[in-house]
């Protein structure tokens, strides 16, 4: 009886660390979400997100653009319409960090 109580215990407690580990995951990506190139105006745009949600968008003057080949290159360069990746300033939503547009799956 003692044998079968531990042994429960001992799941219980591994299945709570890996149940977990996703959240952890989560919070470090919680300033990047994904959706669609909206609109773009100069250093300026607006993605979409998966549930409609619009967010405006400023680019940093240092951040990276890449296109669905993982190439640099301009804001402007990419389709409205297009899948996209935005990681955003810590701290700052609206600041825009990294631009990823995402290739379609075929």
């Amino acid at each position: 009886m003692k044998y079968r109580v531990l042994s429960f215990v001992l799941f219980a407690a591994a299945l709570l660390v890996f149940m977990g580990a996703p959240v952890d995951a989560q919070d470090k990506d919680k300033n990047t979400h994904v959706g669609k190139l909206v609109s773009v105006k100069g250093q300026d745009f607006t993605m979409e997100d998966k549930v409609g949600k619009k967010h405006n968008h400023t680019l940093a003057k240092d951040a990276i653009v890449l296109d669905a080949d993982g190439k640099d290159c301009k804001l402007a360069d990419l389709k409205t319409g297009q899948a996209i990746r935005v990681t955003t300033k810590a701290g700052d939503t609206a600041i825009a960090t990294k631009v990823e547009a995402i290739k379609r799956k075929s």
